[in-house]
């Protein structure tokens, strides 16, 4: 995370911990969205928690940002990539 960064909204998930967060991501020279939200996956200690990142540019379709941020929030945190 910048300083800069700003975040934008959540989407709310029914899953723990399982909210979308949609975050603007300035610089310099260029704005890029990001979601941000929690996976879990298998180790042989057990299953384990992260965050994951997907990044979208300006020049790319709002509706395809909120079509994944509503398929994540609906997705268990154990399905998610």
């Amino acid at each position: 995370m910048i300083k800069n960064d700003k975040k934008i909204a959540t989407f709310h998930s029914s899953f723990k911990d399982g909210d979308i967060e949609l975050w603007c991501c300035s610089c310099s020279f260029r704005n890029v969205y990001e979601l941000r939200y929690n996976i879990s996956f298998y180790t042989p200690d057990g299953v384990k928690d992260a965050v994951s990142l997907r990044s979208y540019n300006l020049n790319e379709s709002w509706g395809v940002l909120l079509n994944d941020a509503i398929a994540l929030a609906n997705t268990p945190l154990l399905e998610r990539d």
